[in-house]
């Protein structure tokens, strides 16, 4: 009965591919073409894979149908990913995306974007996060239409840096050696602590937070750390502003330290330092203070306070030293770095939006508006 189950399942999910594979098929602008040929070679490996699986010659059932259902659950999942991500994102593309794609390719343009430009979808019901097996960058819905945000693009295009498609890149090499660096100083960083907590006969739970923030820096916070690092050496001011913006709007404790579980991402207080401190290097000092200064009333404001634990899983040290590599592993990327003495098109139009912000905090949205309009009109893209 399960075989006879599968047979149906199978023929039935090989249509679903063929579906699918039809709305991949038609016609959409250019800028679509890297995310539609990703899901036409994903739903012909489906599709091979079921086909593969109903040809299977069935000699023992007892043995071979309970293999046989967990193949076609694996096939099944990756259908259903291909399916809900980036054939969905290709269904529901309007002319808000094919807008929002136009700009992030002359963006990938302007900073000399090493790998194949993302396509972009407004699908994303939470922030801006990219999914590195479609090269699909998602955003919120209607964030397109706006620009305070957008320098959180420059952060999506360095995740697929660390994809593994892409880690031996010759290109790559001075930020995988600059990542890989960092890595190393901060295993050795936490080593020295637990060193120094054994002589001092700490408690055990001290060791444990020791470890866990070493984990965290290793298998999560160094890439977002990096991204960061890679958004404000490309577009500059505009992307602490945008931080800062971020976690107003939607940010807690900007000192919240893991204490038991590991956290995807580091302290917004530790990040913002990172990003005041490559500010300053690329030069940019008036625009860090006025950025700090921003920050410390907004901690002023909320009564948030760094803890004795804050202090020690993001030290000074460690961090000024992250920055330093970073910086100088992302310059020999050969991107295009912003620095006040000149600005790439796109890199200008976001720090010219925080500037006028800014100035004229009430005026903005006006502002904003016709700026989004001129950007439609060079594009090509008038409808909303």
């Amino acid at each position: 009965m399960i075989e006879d189950y599968l047979k149906g399942s199978i023929t039935q999910s090989l249509e679903r591919v063929r579906q699918l594979s039809q709305i991949v098929q038609e016609r959409y602008p250019r800028e679509y073409d890297g995310l539609r040929q990703i899901c036409l070679s994903r739903l012909t490996a489906i599709s091979q894979a079921y086909e593969h699986l109903e040809q299977e010659a069935v000699i023992d059932s007892d043995l071979q149908t309970p293999r046989r259902v967990r193949k076609m659950k694996r096939i099944n999942e990756e259908l259903i990913l291909t399916e809900s991500v980036g054939v969905f994102a290709l269904s529901r593309a309007r002319a808000d995306d094919d807008f929002l794609n136009r700009l992030i390719t002359e963006i990938c343009s302007d900073i000399a974007y090493p790998l194949i430009c993302p396509t972009a979808s407004q699908m994303s019901q939470g922030y801006f996060h990219i999914y590195p097996d479609f090269n699909l960058l998602c955003m919120p819905l209607i964030e397109g239409r706006f620009l305070l945000h957008l320098p959180d693009i420059y952060h999506e295009l360095c995740h697929p840096f660390r994809h593994a498609q892409n880690l031996h890149l010759p290109r790559l090499k001075p930020f995988q050696q600059a990542f890989e660096d960092c890595l190393f100083t901060a295993v050795k960083h936490f080593q020295d602590q637990r060193v120094e907590a054994e002589r001092l006969r700490s408690p055990p739970g001290i060791m444990f937070q020791f470890q866990l923030w070493q984990t965290c820096w290793v298998k999560y916070w160094m890439e977002e750390m990096f991204c960061d690092l890679f958004g404000v050496a490309t577009v500059g001011p505009a992307y602490g502003w945008a931080h800062f913006h971020l976690c107003v709007e939607r940010g807690g404790d900007p000192f919240e330290t893991p204490m038991a579980l590991s956290s995807s991402h580091p302290a917004d207080a530790a990040r913002m330092k990172a990003i005041l401190h490559m500010l300053t290097i690329l030069g940019f000092h008036d625009e860090a203070w006025k950025i700090a200064t921003a920050w410390q009333e907004f901690e002023h404001m909320t009564g948030a306070a760094p803890s004795p634990e804050y202090r020690q899983c993001y030290t000074d040290v460690l961090l000024k030293q992250l920055v330093t590599d970073a910086h100088a592993g992302i310059a020999k990327v050969g991107v295009s770095i912003a620095t006040p003495a000149g600005m790439k098109a796109t890199v200008s139009l976001l720090n010219d939006a925080w500037t006028q912000f800014w100035r004229d905090p009430a005026g903005y949205a006006g502002w904003e508006s016709a700026a989004i309009a001129t950007l439609r009109t060079t594009f090509g893209s008038s409808r909303a």
